[in-house]
């Protein structure tokens, strides 16, 4: 009766639990190789929300970016309007007033553009972002990303002193916009390649955690089928145990009443 109790309880507490390995003492060598595929599963997990946290960090700046873009775009058209000999100066000024507020527009975006409290287009430390997307402390783990690829102000896109008042400076523009432009769209293109690769990594570890996912639960999973069918086997046995038990008691009652 004892051990078809303990195989009862043993079975309870696997289905219970939902794990073969609740102790050492049930399989040793399991347990060692369970735990290390949990460490690794929880470390995947982490490293997928790290590389999420880096996509959501490209985007807002890339996203801040494109804005100032849009500005540049604007910025030439109103040069290449104040370029033509037809307007005066008078009417060059009204349209430099658009012009000038743009362009304080853009430095504004590039002071306020954060993430987590990190600015983004305005690092003045030239740090380098460091992304562990990895589980482990070695150099595929990491990816490095410059923070000089994130600056984007009007001294970096050369236009800080910049205005359409005649047509001379209007002319002038053109050249440093034109490459104010393309400054932007090459760092675009950067943080572009940078999620594209970080979209991988998370695609990579998400296939990996799902796989060792499943090597755990087959290490340390109990087999629901095959512990309930020991559980009422055991059960079975120990109502049949104790009956007999109960009858040996009774045999015994019927002995001393001989004996009387």
């Amino acid at each position: 009766m004892s051990e078809h109790t303990k195989q009862i309880e043993s079975s309870s507490g696997k289905l219970s639990s939902g794990t073969r390995v609740r102790n050492a003492a049930d399989d040793a060598a399991s347990l060692s190789i369970g735990n290390k595929q949990k460490t690794n599963i929880r470390s995947q997990g982490q490293a997928i929300r790290n590389a999420n946290d880096a996509v959501s960090l490209l985007q807002t700046a890339e996203g801040s970016m494109g804005e100032i873009s849009n500005m540049l775009v604007r910025l030439r058209e109103l040069s290449v309007q104040a370029a033509s000999g037809h307007l005066q100066d008078s009417d060059r000024g009204m349209i430099n007033n658009e012009y000038m507020a743009l362009r304080r527009e853009m430095e504004r975006i590039a002071r306020s553009s954060r993430f987590m409290g990190t600015d983004l287009l305005q690092d003045k430390l030239f740090k380098t972002n460091d992304f562990l997307i990895g589980v482990n402390n070695k150099e595929e783990s990491h990816l490095k990303m410059s923070s000089e690829d994130f600056i984007v102000t009007e001294f970096t896109l050369h236009v800080v002193d910049s205005s359409i008042v005649n047509a001379e400076e209007a002319q002038i523009n053109l050249k440093h916009i034109d490459h104010a432009i393309q400054m932007i769209t090459e760092k675009r293109t950067k943080l572009g390649a940078f999620q594209n690769k970080l979209n991988s990594s998370i695609s990579n570890l998400e296939t990996s955690k799902v796989n060792e996912t499943a090597a755990a639960s087959r290490t340390m999973d109990a087999d629901l089928a095959y512990e309930t069918s020991e559980k009422m086997r055991s059960e079975g046995k120990l109502m049949a145990a104790s009956s007999v038990l109960s009858q040996a008691n009774q045999f015994s009652a019927m002995a001393l009443n001989l004996l009387k």
